[in-house]
């Protein structure tokens, strides 16, 4: 397979970053996937604390499921999606591109 086609499916359907280390871009690699991975904590955190304030709440049953929802921080939530949404993006853009060059430049080699 192509490597302008392997690194971005790499960092689309595996892990944000992945891409980028079989372009042997270790260290854009590895930010990449440590910036993953921080945006992925944080988001589990967030909502595991929206969760849990929704299981606390009384009289639940009484309260509409979005109006117990619109006291919450789900801003925060939605901008960490967005983040890592960005962040998806531009790894598989990033490695596509960069592996695209790559093979453009020494088209004789075999992979």
């Amino acid at each position: 397979m192509k490597k302008f086609i392997a690194a971005p499916l790499c960092s689309g359907l595996v892990v944000p970053g992945l891409g980028q280390i079989l372009n042997q871009q270790f260290r854009k690699g590895l930010i990449l996937l440590g910036l993953a991975f921080l945006l992925f904590v944080a988001g589990a955190v967030k909502l595991a604390f929206i969760i849990n304030s929704l299981t606390r709440m009384p009289d639940l049953a009484e309260i509409s499921q979005t109006a117990a929802l619109s006291g919450l921080d789900l801003f925060l939530v939605a901008g960490i999606a967005c983040a890592f949404l960005i962040l998806w993006v531009y790894s598989v853009v990033d490695a596509f591109w960069v592996a695209f060059q790559a093979e453009r430049s020494a088209p004789g080699k075999i992979q």
